[in-house]
């Protein structure tokens, strides 16, 4: 893992809101649906002014409080415009990265994060402001977690 500042930036996409309890249940996980809508729906390519940056993002954000709240969630792309988009606001991540087979890989890299922010090793606090998940290759995912 390492830390990152990033510029404000645009995603664009749909959304849904959740909370954790809920997706770690498969019978009311509600994120596995929404990508399902976003490739059944073909999201990606009804959306306008989209960047040159070809990667796919999760995004978490509205967090009511912390990791056991509800949320947002936008599965989307990186677009030029603000309109009808999440901005991301220039902040400080925490990032961590892997390499695996879907979804499985995604579930592993969620653990790492949990566990390194439960640990007594952490030295970074979450902020809860965005969260996201970005996907530029097949194999491989990049969490990036909002910290003070």
């Amino acid at each position: 893992m390492k830390v990152k500042y990033l510029e404000k930036f645009y995603v664009a996409g749909i959304t849904t809101r959740t909370n954790n309890k809920i997706e770690l249940d498969e019978t009311t996980a509600q994120i596995p649906q929404l990508w399902q809508r976003y490739v059944d729906e073909n999201i990606e390519s009804k959306t306008f002014n989209k960047s040159r940056n070809l990667a796919m993002y999760g995004v978490y954000n509205k967090y009511e409080k912390d990791v056991n709240s509800d949320y947002d969630y936008t599965i989307g792309v990186e677009v030029t415009k603000f309109k009808n988009a999440i901005t991301i606001e220039k902040d400080r991540y925490l990032v961590f990265s892997k390499k695996g087979e879907f979804p499985k890989v995604v579930i592993e890299t969620w653990h790492e994060v949990w566990n390194y922010f439960a640990s007594k090793e952490c030295e970074y606090e979450r902020v809860y402001n965005f969260d996201f998940e970005k996907y530029s290759k097949d194999d491989e995912i990049e969490i990036y977690i909002s910290i003070k």
